[in-house]
């Protein structure tokens, strides 16, 4: 059984602004919040720091972007806000949850409840259609499509793949497939969507369809969307771009929309060059 107590959030749902915070909330609600996130792995008894101290605040509905070079950090700060490892040092807070605080289970069950997350690599079965991957999490549960199709064919009209719900992935282009993964990731509705690398391996009119797809869903259904990137094009359709470098955030940019790539890129360029 679940243990519902275990996700109870502190009275406090928010934190306030601390030295060397990254983000302006604009005055909604936080929703992810880290004050001094510090996380070193340990490999064949040697220390390698990948965060730093990392303070920030994400509010609600908000769409960001994550930019770093290789080994910046950038998917470490996206792993600890998704309860999928723990930080060495400091904390990170979602929705008023405190996750290094819970246990292993109840991380699974908050992170299943209210995180939709999307890797680089689709991770569809091959023996499945799209319709029967978006439902995947709750297969494993033991629900049957049938029973929950009317939700199934709502997601995969929302990224545009009704008319190919029943082809398996290799009858699927690229952008098609993570088209499902993305939509698998909203199945139980999700607060917010952690997206690391989506569009890695894809063209360039496959990830603009990717990007504008994010785009839409943080602006009309109010999902919170962290995105990894390294593409200045797919960062500029967030609303705020952080800048990480050796495990801390040296800067944002705030783009005036997608044709700000440019801007992007040579701010960019400044910040961790």
């Amino acid at each position: 059984m679940e243990h519902a107590r275990d996700l109870e959030p502190p009275p406090e749902t928010a934190l306030a602004d601390g030295p060397g915070t990254a983000t302006n909330t604009g005055g909604r609600q936080v929703v992810v919040a880290a004050r001094g996130l510090t996380k070193v792995y340990d490999t064949s008894g040697h220390r390698v720091p990948a965060l730093a101290g990392v303070d920030l605040d994400v509010p609600a509905g908000a769409f960001y972007a994550i930019m770093g070079a290789s080994g910046s950090g950038k998917s470490t700060l996206l792993y600890l806000i998704g309860g999928l490892t723990r930080p060495t040092g400091g904390e990170v807070i979602v929705e008023g949850h405190n996750l290094a605080r819970l246990s292993d289970r109840a991380r699974t069950v908050f992170r299943r409840r209210r995180l939709g997350i999307v890797f680089q690599e689709y991770n569809l079965l091959p023996t499945l259609t799209a319709r029967e991957n978006v439902a995947l999490p709750w297969l494993l549960e033991g629900r049957a499509v049938g029973d929950c199709r009317a939700r199934l064919d709502e997601l995969l009209d929302a990224v545009h793949l009704g008319p190919r719900a029943d082809h398996r992935p290799d009858a699927l282009s690229g952008g098609e497939q993570q088209r499902v993964a993305i939509a698998r990731a909203l199945l139980n509705d999700p607060a917010i969507v952690l997206a690391d690398e989506p569009t890695g391996n894809l063209d360039s009119k496959q990830s603009a369809e990717i990007w504008g797809l994010l785009r839409r869903f943080a602006a009309n259904q109010g999902k919170t969307i962290l995105m990894v990137t390294h593409e200045a094009q797919g960062a500029a359709y967030a609303d705020r771009v952080l800048v990480l470098k050796d495990g801390q955030v040296v800067g944002d940019i705030e783009p005036k929309g997608n044709q700000d790539a440019a801007l992007v890129a040579a701010r960019y360029q400044e910040l961790a060059g």
